[in-house]
């Protein structure tokens, strides 16, 4: 489960042609939507509702008369997969191969489109501002996540939003034109209906911002609270515990840090979590061979970092900023083992993979803040 109940959403079209008498024409199959369980089950049906606490899906199985409406928690869930919707699947093709130009459009023109299944708006206006945001097109990112949360105040993709606009406005250095839009997505929850000890976990997107203005004991105390709280998420108490590591390791407190941070590795609490937490070892790891430079340590900070490189990645539309660092903290650490290297041909080598991490960067995420 991905931290910000960010499952990874597919879209896989299932129609199919059915041979009929040459009289009649051919028919197309309608659609349907699949969810995968942690318990390893699928359900095939309509997807009716994402909601902040729940997926609302109408299932039924062949040998079912009638349709089971079920609530299900999204903690239980590991994938939402919608039939048929060929133009959005082509969009977030489009992102994942950085073809911003093209994607936006597609994923723009979807959005305000009135042929548009309306269980997949939210999830289109998400994904939109999270193409935007990754173009480097901040400001517009952040009105269209927050126009989400206007129109959609109770929908599943509410703290994906939060945390694009937190990015956006950490990204225009405006922590505080942040904190009044977190403030603006979290009044049109409530008046929506949201719980309230759900809304308690937004209080971690305020630590942010706190702490991007070098407030470290202020966004502390926010991440405390939330990690201590009834946030109804165990996702967000997990990032909540990761960025308190975060503070205390800036504080000086490393052991304790480095404690906090092991905890966390050898939990289930998605990948976000898990890139960041390897990603404070690795940053103390690193911060250890710099007092005595040598590839044995280096080589175990590099690991660290490559964990958020290869086994931990983002799926589309979740937060990145953890996996930018460690493609960062990577092609670092390669060029220092190049640089202290006495063997031509492995001082080469490690030359070549410091760049292509560099490279990879640069491609995947031109506007990232670990390019400036």
């Amino acid at each position: 489960m991905h931290p910000l109940h960010m499952t990874m959403v597919r879209l896989a079209t299932f129609g199919f042609w059915i041979a009929l008498p040459t009289f009649a024409l051919p028919t197309i199959a309608l659609a349907q939507d699949t969810v995968k369980l942690r318990s390893g089950e699928t359900e095939t049906g309509r997807v009716d509702a994402e909601n902040f606490d729940v997926l609302v899906f109408k299932a039924k199985k062949a040998k079912e008369k009638e349709e089971r409406v079920m609530r299900l928690s999204w903690d239980n869930v590991v994938e939402v997969t919608y039939g048929g919707n060929v133009e959005y699947q082509q969009a977030i093709q489009q992102v994942a191969s950085g073809n911003f130009g093209v994607a936006i459009p597609k994923l723009q023109a979807l959005s305000e489109g009135a042929h548009l299944r309306k269980e997949l708006k939210p999830l289109v206006m998400f994904q939109l501002g999270s193409a935007m945001q990754r173009a480097g097109k901040f400001a517009e990112a952040a009105a269209v996540q927050r126009e989400l949360a206007k129109q959609f105040p109770k929908s599943h993709y509410l703290l994906g939003a939060a945390q694009s606009i937190v990015d956006c406005h950490i990204a225009l250095n405006d922590a505080a034109g942040g904190t009044a839009a977190i403030d603006e997505l979290v009044n049109a929850a409530a008046s929506g209906g949201v719980d309230p000890n759900y809304l308690a976990a937004f209080d971690y997107f305020r630590g942010r911002l706190l702490e991007e203005q070098k407030n470290v004991a202020g966004a502390k105390t926010k991440y405390q609270a939330v990690a201590a709280g009834r946030t109804g998420s165990a996702s967000m108490t997990a990032m909540a515990r990761m960025r308190i590591a975060r503070c205390e390791q800036a504080e000086g407190q490393v052991e304790q840090a480095k404690t906090a941070y092991r905890a966390l590795v050898d939990l289930d609490v998605g990948n976000e979590v898990l890139a960041g937490a390897w990603n404070g070892l690795a940053d103390i790891s690193l911060a250890e061979a710099a007092k005595a430079p040598n590839p044995e340590k280096l080589t175990n900070a590099l690991l660290m970092y490559l964990r958020g490189v290869v086994e931990y990645g983002p799926a589309p539309g979740e937060s990145t900023g953890e996996h930018e660092r460690a493609l960062f903290g990577a092609s670092q650490i390669f060029k220092q083992l190049s640089d202290i290297e006495t063997d031509e041909a492995k001082k080469k080598l490690h030359s070549e993979r410091s760049k292509q991490r560099l490279a990879q960067l640069k491609k995947e995420f031109p506007n990232s803040v670990y390019l400036k």
